[in-house]
């Protein structure tokens, strides 16, 4: 009898919403009992009237499918022993079924002091949308009032239980669950289910979080950047600063060099691991301040440099091989995919040696850090493809499946994902692109193979791209990057993909040509010449005019391509293999 009625507490307080969707349920929570060798069937009913429960039994060998009355636990007048018995059973009835209802009254935040209608529509942490919820209160109130407690201050004297396992059949109660109405969360329900330390705050600068968690916890330094209520709990936007030898879990991190934003010039290894959350597929980079030592011969080995360790790229980030960044890359960003649970480790070997770009060699000049000094400021942002919890999170109570919850992916991450296979991501209309440690002065890494991609609005037909800078190795008849093949000795061939001879290897800017911008007169008015039909571009210009117009009705992409073996000069317009400096305009409306 007590697990039935323990059972039947939790049934009550767990059903969905309406009386009539209660019905269905009852059957399947009855029990069995036997007394003097005749087993008959205990089962509930619910009167919709009155919001309440009788219990009835039904003998097993009745044809008729006819039942008895309610059911009494009235003992023999005769045995007082079983009376006491019978009574001690009731009382602890009474109790585990108030406790077990209480209970759930406290963990939905019921307040006994507010004014409750049942019926009343109300929000929830748990259920978003106050559906299921709303359901909940009502049959656990409904469960005190059988025992003669009313709502308010009386419910405040029960004793809180110990936090119950509920126990049902789980395959019955996901049927439940997905007959209900899509959730719908409000602004209310919205806040409460943010997590602290998840939720981004001043368009990504930070994390919404406590005060408290926003400082010096275990080796990751807080220092908050304004105020923040958008989660439970939270009230700090807060900037979570690692330095060398860091580790961390944290949606969004800054790993800086020692002593930022002061220049440096000590010889060591720093680095920062990144732990990859359960439900994230990517991480952004983005370098606030870069600076260090150019490349030399298309390498950063040989000098300062900044290593990404991916174990989704273990054949190079960047290209076969190609992990390492130098130079300056202030403003630049890094797409990475990576596996959720993996790692992520940034590592920066320096020295304090080498010439930093645009710096002065005889020191009369700081540039701008100085002759050898480097530094470094990169925000590392963990963007999610699932909402926290999806893959299979601890539930907030215990036993039961996830039911549905209210979390989701926060719009500065969905805004941030790029599309699949784009090492550099750019979702502004107008803008501007350039190659890697792109100075004007120092050369462009070997061994690089990605993409850049833009994202593509509605309407879109294209781009119009214009090089302020390009240089690319090229065979000797392509350096003026005007044409796309030379012929030599009648033999044809092609500018920036040829490996045969004296050739410098595969080296290109990608992209579907379309027009160098001259116009002509068609049937419909003046349009774009076609006139510029190519896809690989190198040498000292983008095309004919260093401006290029694309046509297209397929992604926006550029592809980056340079070979694995260096160049010699000879290979190289005037003033060396410098890479690209790019204004793009995306193209919208009728073209």
């Amino acid at each position: 009898m007590q697990s039935y009625v323990i059972t039947l507490g939790l049934l009550v307080a767990l059903c969905s919403s309406a009386s009539s969707q209660v019905k269905p349920w009852l059957p399947w929570f009855g029990s069995d009992s036997c007394e003097n060798g005749v087993c008959s069937s205990i089962f509930p009913t619910f009167n919709e009237e009155d919001d309440s429960l009788t219990f009835h039994n039904c003998e097993e060998d009745d044809d008729d499918g006819t039942c008895l009355g309610p059911v009494t636990a009235t003992p023999p007048a005769d045995d007082s022993r079983n009376e006491e018995e019978a009574v001690s059973k009731i009382k602890d009835f009474e109790k585990e079924a108030v406790e077990k209802a209480v209970g759930v009254l406290k963990a939905l935040g019921f307040n006994p002091e507010e004014e409750y209608n049942p019926g009343q529509q109300r929000g929830g942490r748990l259920f978003a949308g106050g559906i299921l919820m709303q359901a909940a209160i009502d049959k656990a109130l409904a469960v005190l009032r059988l025992f003669g407690y009313n709502t308010g201050a009386q419910i405040n004297t029960i004793p809180q239980p110990e936090p119950a396992v509920f126990k049902v059949q789980q395959s019955a109660l996901v049927n439940l669950v997905d007959t209900l109405p899509a959730v719908v969360v409000s602004p209310t329900d919205a806040k409460d289910t943010n997590l602290p330390n998840y939720e981004p705050c001043r368009g990504g600068e930070g994390l919404c979080t406590s005060a408290q968690e926003c400082k010096n916890i275990g080796g990751v330094a807080g220092k908050s950047i304004g105020k923040c209520g958008n989660c439970v709990g939270c009230s700090v936007c807060c900037q979570f600063v690692t330095g060398c030898q860091g580790i961390t879990d944290k949606m969004i991190t800054y790993f800086q060099s020692p002593g930022y934003p002061r220049t440096d010039r000590s010889n060591e290894a720093c680095s920062l691991t990144l732990n990859v959350r359960d439900e994230v597929c990517q991480v952004r980079l983005d370098f606030i301040d870069f600076e260090m030592a150019a490349p030399q011969a298309g390498s950063c080995s040989g000098v300062d440099n900044f290593e990404i360790i991916n174990t989704a790229q273990p054949g190079g980030v960047f290209g076969p091989g190609q992990s390492k960044l130098c130079g300056l890359n202030k403003g630049q960003h890094v797409y990475m995919p990576v596996k959720p649970g993996n790692i992520l480790i940034m590592r920066a070997t320096t020295s304090g040696v080498r010439n930093i770009p645009l710096a002065r060699l005889d020191g009369t000049n700081r540039g701008l850090s100085g002759d050898t000094a480097f530094r470094w400021n990169a925000r590392v942002t963990q963007i999610p493809c699932e909402a926290p919890g999806a893959r299979g999170g601890r539930s907030l109570m215990k036993d039961l499946p996830d039911i549905r919850s209210a979390r989701r992916i926060p719009s500065h991450y969905r805004k941030l994902l790029a599309p699949d296979g784009c090492r550099q991501y750019f979702q502004e209309s107008r803008g501007r692109l350039q190659s890697f440690n792109y100075d004007g002065k120092s050369e462009v890494l070997l061994n690089q193979n990605y993409a850049i991609c833009l994202k593509r609005p509605a309407r879109s037909c294209g781009m119009t791209l214009k090089a302020l800078g390009f240089s690319l190795p090229a065979s000797a008849g392509c350096l003026p990057g005007n044409v796309p093949a030379e012929t030599v000795d009648g033999v044809c061939s092609l500018c920036c993909t040829s490996t045969e001879g004296d050739s410098p290897g595969v080296n290109y800017l990608g992209v579907s040509g379309y027009s160098d911008g001259a116009s002509v007169m068609t049937p419909i008015g003046q349009n774009y010449a076609v006139n510029q039909d190519r896809y690989f571009f190198c040498g000292a210009k983008l095309g004919v005019t260093n401006l290029m117009v694309t046509r297209t009705k397929g992604p926006l992409l550029l592809r980056v391509r340079t070979a694995g073996n260096y160049w010699e000069q000879v290979s190289c317009p005037d003033g060396g293999c410098l890479g690209f400096l790019i204004n793009y305009d995306v193209d919208t409306g009728t073209c």
